[in-house]
């Protein structure tokens, strides 16, 4: 990572900003808190958010079938399974 954020790639990239909500902001800096304290490394909440980005991307899951923001966070947290159902044993 570059002083400025920057990601260290050889690829073209955007700078954008991204409104998030506290609840949101105080789970990316804990996370980057622990992995720094578990691994010693550092990493930034945009390099978090991107690995995260990345991970969406990668998974295979078809973001296209959610039609709101609740359903994107379904299929992502049922791994593209679909919604579990409630009582369903896993």
């Amino acid at each position: 990572m570059s002083a400025k954020g920057k990601p260290e790639v050889r690829e073209p990239w955007t700078k954008i900003t991204v409104v998030l909500l506290d609840r949101h902001v105080a789970f990316l800096d804990g996370l980057c808190i622990d992995i720094r304290l578990k691994h010693g490394r550092a990493l930034s909440r945009a390099e978090v958010i991107r690995a995260i980005i990345e991970a969406a991307r990668k998974s295979g899951v078809d973001l296209t079938q959610a039609s709101s923001l609740d359903g994107i966070v379904q299929l992502m947290a049922a791994g593209g399974r679909g919604p579990k159902k409630r009582g369903a044993r896993t």
